[in-house]
């Protein structure tokens, strides 16, 4: 078994060699992944990206990466999606506590 981490073009990747096989994990996107609960909070409240973009006057890309988790929103941008919502800042974003 061979056991590397590297970085490549600002990521950084775990691979391990198992018996001719080779398994990678991209850390960035495992950080990355579920900080955020827009999406979530948009179905619960019956209402869409495109809703959230006009709103915001942002474009519809960029609530679906929020919405994706590919990007996050600025804190000021989270606190007005909150609002229009009608929810805590908190139920916005998911507990890294486990």
């Amino acid at each position: 078994m061979n056991i590397f981490i590297f970085m490549e073009n600002n990521y950084i990747y775990f691979t391990v060699t198992l018996n001719g096989y080779i398994f990678a994990l991209n850390l960035n996107k495992l950080s990355m992944n579920e900080l955020n609960r827009i999406k979530v909070v948009l179905v619960e409240h019956k209402r869409t990206g495109k809703w959230l973009a006009d709103q915001l006057g942002v474009s519809v890309t960029t609530t679906s990466r929020w919405c994706s988790n590919a990007a996050q929103p600025d804190l000021s941008t989270l606190v007005k999606i909150a609002s229009l919502l009608d929810v805590d800042v908190k139920d916005l974003i998911n507990s890294t506590k486990l």
